[in-house]
């Protein structure tokens, strides 16, 4: 991708990405299809402010992303506004959807370089920004074995032995034709990931203000269970902070799995979790109300917010 030129998906390339959310959207309705009636019943008790309140909850998912895109660039760009941090987050959003699940980053380096981050440094942060949430899913999951570890993921990017070892697997790679040309690419992008992580966690504050706010998002996430079970008169006898952990459990299960555009691995990891404590009604409608909330009304947004960012940037 060119640094200059937008991002944006030709409409054949959006079709296409929005062709296999209806298809994996389907394949779920398929294989919901004998519970379709409970479910539908179920949804049908969420009265407009309650389906008001989950979607703010959902939507406030994004806009903390923004929050720690914002504090993330600040260190770099000291004028980065806090409306252009959520405006990445939007970029981020969807493009994870539209270029199924391989956009985000490109998406937002774009955005980035156009709010005069170099690209290098761009694609440094962002990947910094997904170290952070993963940090934060790993820890939230298990808060006792990682107490007293919080920026240990992050600091692994700049031990300088992990960064010898990357290197010296990157050697085994072909030296001609386009695998020489990719190893070249990726030892740049190792030296600039080594050097923006000890910049970065040379600012403690900022740092932990970061980590603070992916914590704050993921439990808001949580939170959307809970509501559903609440909302919907789905008893378990769980706990809200037991609902907190299996959500946690459930996010921590889906990263081991694959994705496409971000679903399916979510879904599988849930019904997983969750089968255990609802019948396959209850879990199946439980599911539904927390992906409506969580990824498509999310993505939906996302569409707005990108062409927001667009037309602003257009705009100068």
């Amino acid at each position: 991708m060119s640094s200059s030129a937008s991002p944006a998906p030709s409409r054949r390339k959006t079709l296409l990405s929005l062709g296999v959310l209806a298809l994996l959207t389907g394949i779920v309705v398929f294989i919901f299809r004998e519970h379709w009636a409970e479910i539908s019943e179920a949804l049908s008790r969420l009265t407009l402010g309650q389906g008001l309140l989950a979607l703010a909850v959902g939507l406030s998912y994004p806009l903390l992303e923004g929050v720690s895109s914002w504090l993330i660039v600040r260190s770099r760009l000291s004028h980065f506004p806090l409306r252009q941090g959520i405006d990445n987050a939007w970029m981020g959003t969807f493009g994870n959807v539209v270029g199924l699940g391989a956009g985000s980053v490109p998406f937002q380096t774009w955005y980035l370089h156009r709010r005069g981050l170099d690209v290098g440094p761009g694609v440094g942060l962002m990947t910094l920004q997904y170290v952070f949430h993963k940090t934060a899913v790993l820890l939230y999951a298990t808060v006792l074995l990682l107490a007293g570890r919080i920026v240990g993921l992050i600091a692994l990017c700049a031990l300088p032995v992990v960064q010898r070892l990357a290197r010296w697997l990157l050697h085994f790679l072909s030296d001609t034709g386009r695998w020489a040309e990719r190893r070249e690419s990726w030892l740049k992008q190792l030296d600039t990931l080594s050097t923006e992580s000890r910049h970065l966690l040379a600012d403690k504050p900022r740092c932990a203000a970061i980590l603070g706010v992916h914590l704050v998002k993921l439990f808001l996430l949580f939170c959307l269970p809970w509501m559903g079970l609440r909302f919907m008169g789905l008893d378990t006898g769980l706990a809200f902070w037991q609902v907190q952990l299996l959500t946690s459990l459930t996010l921590f299960v889906s990263n081991a799995l694959p994705n496409v555009a971000g679903m399916g691995s979510v879904e599988t990891a849930f019904l997983l979790v969750y089968s255990s404590f609802l019948p396959d009604a209850s879990s199946m409608s439980l599911l539904m109300f927390y992906r409506l909330a969580s990824y498509y009304a999310v993505f939906a947004a996302s569409a707005v917010g990108f062409a927001l960012a667009q037309r602003r940037l257009n705009r100068g």
